[in-house]
């Protein structure tokens, strides 16, 4: 007896023996990257005629079943898999179910279909609802703007982490920062080389949005699509749309701004070039030998889990004035001050809180524990093994150098990337541009939950960055 057919939107949880007609939209892989990039399950988002989108799951037990069988934007017959509730984080679909292949699932790819079935299907949100979803966590929209500007880490495919960064226009006045990493960030550029011009219109799948400072950002996931111009209806309109108000395409001047090669320097003439050079915001590789490491002003703070800033302590709670939090969540951060030395010259570099952990494998909230709250907390200022372990190393240092560097008050240089010194893995910096303007976003922010699998696992550790080299200039003493 041949199977009854269903549709998306009728399924209910336990195990369905029904078939459903669906057109695979996309589909990627899910990897634990704290267990070296283990593959979890590959993940896809289904659709049927009814425009219904579910979002379905192959456990990497039963992937190598179903793998070859997949084809984007190819139809198939579904029967046999089970129906669960829809994971509440990171949602791609609107759907309260979501599909789970197993063993007796059977998935088989059609030749041609009677049934009208829609190639492409997006979930845009506002820039005000996107604001909404920031840092919960919760649902992955998709978004479409025109380019305004492009930034690339991506020159000569030196190694080492590699990010792009876009400014969008998604509604007449406002713009937003899409920021792609690592394989994401090639895969980009691999297009952009590819199609021969820069396009004018984006538009990006299951982005991530986050504010940090204040900024909102939107970051690519392992879920991420790329299109350019028409290659997707969505994109076509607006490109007309764009064309139809008379903007002169050919006239443009390039968007693109690619990286500057970050150069060499002794510790020597480092030192000599802050005092000579005018103030400027440059970054420099440097190859030194860590003599020791000071400890006036410890090797740790008090800061905000969110933010990673320097905490205020109040009667019985923290303060943390940038996310505007009176009971912010505490977190120990490493701020620890390098002794560093070449045959040129010594120096001292300052090195936050996720590069130290790098090297040492130990975040500095899993070294010490803060005792107590408010102005009675306290934190155990000993030194531990794995910062000791590290005097003695020979590391390649990445250098930001501000305007602070070149005044009086200049004692440190920060730390924005740290290798072992035969990698020398040096990521190009962004040469300066125009800065795009972009509306103001509320302080307020709410705690990240846990990312789930790889979709999230960044959780805008770049624009981290930037708050811990923000705050290179204060003095982080734990007392």
């Amino acid at each position: 007896m041949a199977n009854s057919y269903t549709l998306l939107a009728n399924l209910r949880a336990g195990r369905c023996s029904n078939t459903a007609e669906v057109r695979l939209l996309r589909f990627w892989e899910a990897r634990n990257i704290n267990k070296e990039g283990e593959l979890m399950s590959i993940e896809m988002l289904l659709i049927d005629e009814a425009d219904t989108l579910v979002q379905g799951c192959v456990s990497a037990v039963h992937q190598r079943k179903f793998r070859e069988r997949l084809a984007e934007g190819s139809v198939y017959t579904l029967s046999g898999f089970d129906v669960t509730r829809s994971n509440p984080k990171f949602k791609l679909s609107d759907g309260p179910v979501s599909i789970r292949f197993n063993e007796g699932t059977d998935f088989e790819k059609l030749s041609a279909t009677a049934r009208i079935i829609p190639t492409e299907h997006f979930r845009f949100r506002t820039h005000e609802q996107i604001l909404e979803l920031a840092n919960t966590s919760r649902q992955l929209p998709d978004v479409i703007g025109e380019v305004r500007a492009i930034r690339s880490t991506i020159t000569d495919r030196l190694p080492g982490a590699q990010r792009v960064m876009l400014t969008l226009r998604v509604e007449s006045d406002v713009n937003v920062c899409v920021s792609l990493f690592d394989s994401l960030a090639v895969a980009f550029h691999t297009k952009l080389v590819g199609y021969g011009r820069e396009p004018r219109i984006v538009l990006f799948t299951g982005i991530n949005p986050k504010i940090v400072l204040g900024k909102l950002y939107l970051n690519g996931t392992s879920a991420s699509r790329i299109f350019f111009d028409s290659e997707t209806s969505a994109g076509k309109d607006r490109l007309e749309r764009l064309q139809g108000g008379g903007a002169d395409e050919t006239g443009s001047s390039s968007k693109v701004v690619l990286a500057q090669k970050i150069e060499p320097l002794t510790v020597a003439e480092l030192n000599e070039f802050v005092l000579s050079a005018e103030p400027q915001i440059i970054e420099f590789l440097c190859t030194a030998k860590v003599t020791g490491i000071q400890l006036d002003d410890g090797w740790c703070y008090i800061g905000c889990s969110l933010c990673s800033k320097k905490l205020i302590r109040e009667e019985s709670s923290f303060t943390c004035p940038s996310c505007n939090e009176t009971n912010a969540v505490a977190e120990l951060k490493n701020r620890v001050v390098f002794s560093v030395s070449d045959p040129t010259g010594t120096s001292s570099f300052l090195g936050f809180d996720k590069e130290v952990a790098k090297l040492t494998n130990v975040l500095a909230s899993e070294a010490a524990q803060i005792v107590g709250i408010g102005i009675s907390a306290h934190v155990d200022t000993e030194l531990p093994r794995t910062l000791a372990g590290i005097v003695g190393n020979t590391y390649t240092f990445q250098l930001k150098l501000t305007d602070f560097n070149f005044t009086a008050n200049h004692q440190t240089f920060t730390i924005s990337r740290m290798f072992a010194a035969p990698e020398i893995a040096s990521t190009p910096s962004f040469a300066e541009a125009e800065e795009v303007p972009q509306p103001a976003v509320s302080q307020t922010v709410t705690r990240v939950s846990a990312a789930n699998g790889s979709i999230g696992s960044r959780e805008a550790a770049e624009e981290e960055q930037f708050a811990m080299e923000e705050s290179a200039r204060k003095k982080a003493r734990v007392e």
